[in-house]
Parts: C-alpha cells; sequence; structure tokens
C-alpha cells in the first residue's frame, strides 16, 4: 500500500519564511523614516532660505529711509504726548474752576444768592415782588463786551495772599432788575475750618441810592494814647 507522505516544513523554510515575514515590515519602517527624513531636511532647507532672503532683504535698506522712519515716529510720539498733557491741563482747570469750592464759579453763585435773599437789597433794585413770587436777577460780569449775552460776559476776580500765607478773592459783578442795575463788591478769605471761603465783605453800589452793605467788614480798632499832645507821661503800667 502506497502511505501518503505528509511533507513537513523543514527548518530551512520555517527560517526563510520568518525572516521574509519580519524584513517586510523593517523595510516599510526604514522607507517611511527616510521619507520623513527628506521632508524634515527640505522644510528646513526652505526656512532657511527665507530667513536668508529675508536678511538679504533688510541688509538692502539704505540708511536715509530707517532715520526717516525713526524721525517720524519720535515726532508722532511726541505729539501724541504733548497733547496728552495738554488735554489734562485744560480738564483740570476746567474741574478746579467750576467744582472748586474756592472757584470764581462758587463765589459767584453764593454771593448772587446772597443778594436775591436779601430784601433790602431787593428794594433798592426795585423788584417786581408779589406774595407768591419774586422777580429773578440778572447777574452777570463786566459790560465792556459787546457781547449781548450775559452769560459770555467775564467776571472781575483776583486773589492776594496776606502776611499770614491765606489768599484773599475779590470779586465784582453787576445785578439787575426790571427797574434798575447795580454792581455787587465782594471780598472773601480762606477759611481755617470750612473748605469754601469765608465772606469777608459785601455790598451793592447802586447809582442814586446809598451804599448797602450786605456783610460789613471787620475793622480793627485802633487805640490812641490818652494824654497831653497824644503821649502818656509817667511810668509804664503794667
Amino acid at each position: 500500500m502506497l502511505r501518503r507522505s505528509v511533507l513537513k516544513p523543514s527548518i530551512f523554510s520555517q527560517r526563510k519564511f520568518s525572516s521574509i515575514a519580519f524584513t517586510r515590515p523593517v523595510t516599510i519602517t526604514s522607507t517611511f523614516k527616510t521619507r520623513h527624513f527628506a521632508l524634515q531636511y527640505s522644510t528646513f532647507n526652505a526656512q532657511q532660505n527665507n530667513s536668508n532672503n529675508q536678511h538679504k532683504n533688510t541688509k538692502k535698506i539704505p540708511l536715509w529711509p530707517r532715520i526717516k522712519a525713526f524721525t517720524s515716529f519720535t515726532v508722532s510720539g511726541i505729539l501724541v504726548v504733548g497733547a496728552t498733557g495738554l488735554a489734562g491741563i485744560v480738564i483740570y482747570l476746567i474741574g478746579a474752576e467750576l467744582f472748586s469750592p474756592s472757584g470764581d464759579t462758587q463765589i459767584f453763585n453764593r454771593a448772587v444768592t446772597k443778594v436775591e435773599n436779601d430784601e433790602t437789597a431787593r428794594k433798592l433794585l426795585q423788584c417786581n415782588d408779589t406774595a407768591t413770587s419774586k422777580e429773578r436777577l440778572k447777574a452777570y460780569g463786566e459790560i465792556l463786551t459787546d457781547d449781548k449775552w450775559t452769560r459770555n460776559r467775564p467776571i472781575s476776580s483776583t486773589k492776594k495772599i496776606d502776611k499770614e500765607g491765606k489768599e484773599h478773592y475779590f470779586m465784582r459783578f453787576h445785578v439787575e432788575s426790571k427797574q434798575k442795575m447795580g454792581m455787587v463788591h465782594v471780598e472773601a478769605k480762606e477759611s481755617d475750618v470750612n473748605y469754601q471761603p469765608d465772606f469777608v465783605s459785601m455790598y451793592l453800589d447802586i447809582p442814586g441810592e446809598k451804599r448797602h452793605y450786605l456783610i460789613k467788614p471787620h475793622l480793627n480798632i485802633i487805640t490812641r494814647p490818652k494824654g497831653f499832645l497824644g503821649v502818656n507821661w509817667g511810668p509804664k503800667k503794667n
């Protein structure tokens, strides 16, 4: 009887098969690494070439355009800084004038309110007052200008510092009713207690009328020595 012989794979064939199966992915991996290295190398060369071209282009820029650009940038910066500083100064001055307790606007408003609430001043101005309403007075600055708008007429005011180092504020303005017009003179002094200056004196002058003091100034009374020819004879008394 014939026996079927089963061919067993030899050791050599197993080794050959295993070597083929092993070397094939290695070849793929090495090929991928080669392509990746080539791509990386080409990208690096492109970047290096671009940087070299940019460096060459910067070297080609002449000196005069650089100086011109630097000068224009410096001038623009100086103008911006100067405009910002000027705007800050203007805002500070406007705020100090309008909202400061010692500003001309605040002193003017307080003085006008005091004149409007004074009954004697209203009688001298011949205000048309009734039991239910009172005539509103107009208050404005100098009338030397040709401007018809009373708001645009400047208020005359000055500041002085006394021997004690305190500021004195002097102001004058006009008040007007439908019948008469007068001028108000105000003197205020820096206060030690309040934020607002204290009124030292305030009076109203109306043509044809006697001067009316809304606030009488404090006069310093000087005592003169009593004696013959204005001299006290004899020993001094402690």
